[in-house]
């Protein structure tokens, strides 16, 4: 293997503008989330792609949100959130509940109550999982859960993000 090293100057390097960090992350290829929630008037939820498993032991995993959006708080609030796993089937979801009013992003939505939080149904897989933290990173908060419930469809085909383009992963 060859590595190159490059000089450093006393001179910073520009750094990337918005367009071209996103255009870089774009490369790497994410699965599409519904986070939901219990708020005092109903259900609430958001679209996300930073979902990552955290721990096996005890089984955790770790969202992040933009912390000024609703969900961050309702979930403090309740103590309780559900990652759902998109299928393919289900992409327009991704849209609907990252640019609808939050009042309309359930309306006919099918789902159920696991564990106290709003489970979509017809989801690749779906976590419900007791809030340990919830620590800010920059403008995100950092969801941290311990898993309580979980379902899977092992013949979904999942929503997978690339390119900036929507794809579906098969098994």
């Amino acid at each position: 293997m060859t590595v190159t090293a490059t000089a450093t100057t006393d001179t910073p390097a520009r750094l990337p503008g918005r367009d071209e960090f996103c255009s870089a992350m774009a490369h790497l290829a994410t699965g599409v989330a519904v986070i939901t929630t219990a708020g005092p008037d109903g259900p609430v939820g958001c679209t996300a792609n930073a979902v990552l498993s955290l721990s096996t032991e005890p089984p955790s995993l770790l969202v992040s949100l933009a912390s000024a959006g609703r969900t961050v708080a309702h979930a403090r609030d309740h103590g309780a959130f559900a990652v759902n796993i998109l299928s393919w089937r289900q992409r327009e979801l991704m849209g609907r509940f990252a640019r609808l009013p939050g009042p309309e992003r359930f309306q006919g939505v099918d789902f159920r109550i696991e564990e106290g939080c709003p489970v979509l149904e017809g989801t690749a897989a779906a976590v419900v999982c007791r809030l340990d933290q919830a620590p800010t990173a920059l403008d995100h908060t950092l969801l941290i859960g311990r898993a309580l419930w979980t379902r899977e469809d092992p013949a979904a085909r999942a929503l997978v993000l690339y390119q900036r383009g929507q794809h579906a992963v098969s098994g």
